[in-house]
């Protein structure tokens, strides 16, 4: 499919936009990309980085914060073009809703349509930092609760660059601060107008079938490779 045929939701960690995305898919009829669900099928189509070389405790423990923005923002620079890549592949109808936290304005205006197919959820820093902290310690590290706080220091820092990017741009950023269903009729509301240009029809069930491959594959590629870690002496990724 056209990427140009596409709606994007992109937002920091914790900001609701899996969940709206859902929504609207449903609604909306729509074929339905969750960018960390293709997180380890991307794997092996990405370029060598500085990121994929270190330990978890090297990302998460001992690196300072803006470090850790800075690859975030290299990592989602890349994984763009493999979202673009897959979106190629798809069905050309129906219309196709896209989310991740990879989503920057930067990226996602270069390939819209026109610009009420993007939408940025950005979240009251507060409530963020309590949803984000409620995952608990990070596995994998030697130190889970200081990863878990590094963490969260570096989404906030990358909710400030949502907002600012979507305001240089003259896009649309959405404070995240009312209910999950209220939110989700407010996105509705939004793209009402840029649904209504997208390509109808497709076989809907097929999709949803292929969407679920999808998931089952990325949670399965996750379970090999910690059981592989484990067995290797720790979880070094």
């Amino acid at each position: 499919m056209d990427p140009a045929h596409a709606l994007w939701i992109g937002g920091p960690q914790g900001s609701g936009k899996s969940s709206v995305a859902a929504a609207l898919a449903d609604r909306f009829d729509l074929q339905l990309y969750h960018v960390d669900a293709r997180t380890w099928v991307h794997e092996e189509r990405m370029p060598p980085t500085e990121f994929a070389s270190l330990t978890m405790d090297e990302r998460w423990v001992h690196a300072d914060v803006n470090r850790m923005l800075g690859w975030f923002v290299n990592n989602s620079r890349h994984r763009f073009r493999l979202v673009l890549e897959d979106l190629r592949a798809l069905p050309e109808t129906p219309g196709c809703i896209v989310e991740g936290p990879q989503l920057f304005p930067t990226s996602v205006s270069a390939v819209l349509g026109s610009p009420d197919q993007a939408l940025f959820l950005v979240p009251v820093p507060a409530q963020m930092e309590e949803r984000l902290r409620a995952r608990g310690p990070m596995e994998g590290t030697s130190d889970g609760a200081r990863a878990r706080e590094n963490a969260v220091a570096r989404d906030l820092l990358i909710a400030k660059r949502f907002e600012r990017e979507a305001r240089e741009l003259r896009l649309t950023a959405m404070v995240v601060d009312r209910p999950l269903d209220e939110m989700v009729e407010l996105a509705a509301a939004y793209f009402a107008a840029a649904v209504a240009r997208l390509p109808g029809g497709g076989d809907l069930a097929a999709i949803r079938a292929f969407e679920e491959e999808v998931r089952q594959t990325q949670i399965r590629l996750y379970h090999e490779w910690l059981e592989q870690a484990i067995a290797a002496g720790g979880t070094s990724r």
